[in-house]
Formats: C-alpha cells, structure tokens, sequence
C-alpha cells in the first residue's frame, strides 16, 4: 500500500478530504499559472531574440546591397578603364607600326640610293683607272720613243 493511502484515509475521517482536494486544485493552478508564465517568458525571450536575429539579418543585407553596388560601380568603373587602356595601346601600336613602316621605307630607298651612288662610283672610279692607264701607256710610248 502506497504511503499517501494512510494521509488520505485520515484526511477523510476528519472531513478535511474536501478542503485537502480544493487545496491540492489551488496547488495544481498555482503550478499551471507558474508553468503558462514561464512558457509566456520564454516565448518571449524567444521572440525578442527572433527579432534581433531577423534586425541583424536586415542589417547584414542592406551591408550587402551597400557592397554589391559599390563592387558593380568599381567593376563598371574597371571595365570602362580598360577599354580606354585597350583603345590606346591599339592606337599607339598602330602609331609604332606605321613609323616602323615609314622607317623601313626609308632604309629601303637609302639602300637603293646608296646602291646606285656606289655603282656611279665604280663607274666613275673605272673611267678614271682606264684614263690614268690610257695616259700611263700614253706616257711610257713616249718614253720608249725618245729612247729608242
């Protein structure tokens, strides 16, 4: 037999049954009303916290929003500045390009001027040795004729 049979028995033979039962109600409400505030605090706390959570959230994503349209402006800003570098360096290869060409040209019409200056010279440089021999030859016919 249970240990509380005994107490219930002698609360019933002093007719106390009724206000031990009204008592233990009392008890039990008391108990449930300390339990539902207990669960309202939590839910409560849980709440708050859900609250700063979702605040922190909103606030990491306009941070983001914030970063991710500054990196889409710098990005746009790069991009343009790279075209430009992109269109210069083509404008000044075409610049060195042509000069390179001109400077080809040029060496080139230089070469065939030279050519044609030294074949002047040769040419000249021959008429001269077959003058200086004709006259050499001229020379030594005379010697030989007043020798001999």
């Amino acid at each position: 037999m249970p240990w509380y049979s005994d107490s219930w028995n002698c609360l019933d033979e002093m007719h106390l049954l009724p206000l031990a039962g009204r008592m233990l109600g009392i008890l039990v409400e008391a108990q449930l009303n300390l339990l539902k505030k207990e669960t309202q605090d939590y839910t409560s706390r849980c709440v708050a916290e859900a609250k700063k959570i979702l605040g922190d959230v909103e606030a990491d994503t306009h941070k983001l929003d914030i970063v991710e349209r500054e990196a889409a402006v710098f990005s746009e800003g790069s991009e343009q500045k790279l075209q430009e570098a992109i269109i210069q360096d083509e404008e000044e290869t075409q610049m060195c390009a042509q000069e390179l060409f001109q400077l080809v040209d040029s060496v080139s019409k230089y070469k065939e001027y030279m050519a044609s200056k030294i074949l002047e010279m040769k040419s000249a440089l021959s008429e001269t040795v077959e003058s200086v021999s004709d006259m050499y030859k001229g020379s030594l016919k005379a010697q030989f004729d007043t020798i001999g």
